[in-house]
């Protein structure tokens, strides 16, 4: 009996600690024209964060209006980072010039801005726990 207890007891709290999932909508502006694509990664750790590979979500899409929208539905709840970009040419990556610095425009989640480089995870990190909605303006 009270290994049955113990069994059930053991199913029912890894139901209730079972993660959640919520969808998050990205607003994207800042592009001028519709010609481009718009990349997303979603990051959720600082030790993967702006390694394109380790990206925890990824997401392409054509904008359709000057201001983009992307649906991540069902995403578990968790702290993330979202990095973004517009490519205008359509090569499939964020052009930058001799010295590294993007001609692309490009964003972070909280429209956070880096110095010399990418926004830092901390700056750029919001915390998923519900359906929310928020807005990148890339420069």
């Amino acid at each position: 009996m009270k290994k049955a207890l113990f069994i059930i007891l053991i199913f029912l709290s890894g139901r209730l600690m079972a993660q959640s999932a919520h969808d998050l909508t990205i607003k994207v502006n800042g592009y001028k024209h519709l010609n481009g694509t718009v990349f997303i990664a979603l990051y959720n750790s600082e030790e993967n964060y702006m390694k394109v590979e380790k990206a925890s979500y990824k997401a392409i899409f054509q904008p359709k209006a000057l201001t983009g929208m992307f649906i991540f539905h069902a995403l578990p709840d968790s702290v993330y980072a979202a990095a973004l970009f517009y490519d205008e040419n359509a090569n499939g990556k964020l052009d930058t010039n001799v010295f590294g610095i993007p001609k692309e425009k490009n964003g972070f989640s909280n429209n956070a801005k880096g110095m010399f480089g990418p926004a830092k995870f901390d700056k750029a990190k919001f915390v998923h726990h519900s359906n929310q909605e928020i807005t990148v303006t890339l420069e």
